[in-house]
């Protein structure tokens, strides 16, 4: 009996897969169970980011600073991916120009193999250019710091050995100003007005008088968990629907009561 469950443990040894660190695991069989890598979003609406050190092409600056007090869009990636991590990226870069220059965005890498040669080459092929504007920052971290920042905001992702991928959420998580997880979005190509909605959904905590009006937008909306984007808040359209009702009733009313008038002098 005892050499039986010895050799069982054997088994599930060399078959289990091998823990890499927090939300990743190597995989040699080419599984792709992307229900492994979803975000609890329950768990981290709210809760602070990690302010991590960020390498970038001229120099090292901390997460915190960047922000320094503006609504922020942070993109997980892995720089030798060719498949959704370019195409969200670029997509995002391309919005961005027809956004407030106060928003802040955040490239950052996932895999601690990428370097300054790997985000170079990312930066070129999808932003055509590495020299981006002030707003925006891409950078790669140390194996630490990734574990730290994936861990304050949910974000899971394991490797594939045998296809040399990545499974990871194609997610944009929006920061408020203090560095808090507002809101996700799921996606590879996010409608500018879903990313609009969502920074100023990220300020919501700490409204300025410069967005009061776009608050006052975003009362109209609703975000649908199960399509990853803000639609009209239905109970505005019946509430809506309503006011009209009364209006042409007192409308139809009116000129109700004028006509019988005129026929009646």
């Amino acid at each position: 009996m005892s050499l039986l469950l010895l050799t069982m443990m054997v088994i599930s040894m060399v078959f289990a897969r091998e823990p890499y660190e927090y939300g990743r695991y190597t995989s040699y069989y080419g599984e792709q169970d992307v229900s492994v890598v979803k975000i609890q979003e329950d768990l981290f609406i709210g809760k602070e980011v990690a302010d991590v050190r960020v390498k970038t092409l001229s120099g090292e600056v901390r997460l915190k600073e960047f922000i320094k007090g503006k609504p922020t869009a942070l993109l997980f990636a892995y720089y030798t991916c060719d498949t959704v991590c370019p195409i969200t990226a670029e997509n995002l870069y391309k919005l961005s120009k027809n956004l407030p220059k106060d928003y802040r965005y955040v490239v950052l890498s996932f895999d601690e193999r990428d370097n300054l040669n790997t985000m170079k080459e990312f930066m070129q092929k999808n932003f055509r250019t590495t020299n981006l504007p002030d707003n925006w920052l891409v950078g790669i971290l140390s194996k630490e710091d990734i574990r730290a920042i994936t861990q304050s905001v949910g974000y899971k992702f394991y490797f594939i050995d045998r296809d040399k991928i990545f499974i990871h959420p194609n997610v944009t998580v929006f920061l408020s100003p203090e560095g808090r997880v507002m809101r996700y979005l799921y996606g590879t190509f996010l409608r500018d007005k879903d990313i609009s909605l969502a920074f100023v959904d990220a300020q919501r905590e700490k409204p300025s008088i410069n967005n009061i009006v776009d608050l006052a937008i975003l009362a109209c909306y609703r975000y649908d968990h199960t399509r990853s984007r803000y639609v009209i808040d239905p109970t505005l359209i019946f509430a809506g629907i309503g006011i009209l009702g009364v209006i042409g009733t007192f409308t139809l009313a009116y000129f109700y009561s004028r006509n019988r008038k005129e026929v009646h002098p």
